[in-house]
């Protein structure tokens, strides 16, 4: 009697184990796993490069500075860039993070990222004769514009990103001109008729545009 006691003990013991494994995988199977968060990008320097087509030698920029990334202090602006009248250029840009070793060169997150990226531009009336208009982000003055914007680069839907676009300047000489551009993170809800502010904005500068005359 003693013998089938010990044995019973044993396999109750037993079942008890195997119910208690079964209980656990069966709770862990429940919880979902986190979703993974959106990582928004660090800039600590962003540079407008504006090449002539027809003149390599030309180029003008716009340099952008915001030396503590997140931290308090304000960005500034380095250098406003200046164009010749009555030329073709095309705008493509350098984006880094330098808070971090090496240098983190953030244009190739954004490119693996491109389903979720777009550069939307305002930019005064009568600065370019390609495109017209004042571009694709809503004037507050005069409500939403549809101007096009000459995109050369499109992510893998087909759709615009803007790291590279093409600009021709008009003929005359301007001194106040304003062009901004903004890079609008669209996780999820990048379409054909998304707008600049539809999600997160990952930057958003304005810079002093020059038109010259030689």
């Amino acid at each position: 009697m003693k013998m089938k006691t010990n044995n019973w003990k044993l396999r109750s013991s037993l079942w008890l184990l195997v119910a208690g494994l079964l209980f656990t995988v069966a709770c862990s199977d429940d919880v979902e796993a986190p979703e993974e968060e959106n990582e928004v990008e660090e800039f600590t320097n962003i540079e407008f490069i504006f090449t002539n087509i027809n003149d390599a030698s030309d180029v003008s920029r716009g340099i952008w500075e915001d030396e503590d990334g997140f931290g308090p202090l304000e960005p500034v602006i380095i250098q406003h860039p200046t164009l010749k009248a009555g030329e073709t250029y095309e705008l493509t840009f350098i984006m880094e993070n330098r808070l971090v070793t090496p240098v983190e060169d953030v244009m190739d997150e954004i490119m693996d990222e491109d389903d979720e990226h777009q550069i939307f531009f305002a930019f005064d009336d009568n600065l370019f004769s390609d495109p017209t208009g004042t571009g694709n982000i809503r004037d507050e003055v005069n409500n939403r514009t549809d101007n096009d914007i000459n995109y050369l680069d499109f992510d893998d839907n087909g759709l615009p990103l803007g790291l590279i676009t093409r600009w021709t300047t008009v003929e005359e000489a301007r001194t106040d001109g304003k062009f901004r551009a903004v890079l609008a993170h669209k996780p999820g809800l990048k379409t054909e008729t998304s707008t600049w502010n539809a999600d997160d904005i990952d930057w958003d500068i304005t810079f002093d545009l020059t038109i010259v005359v030689e």
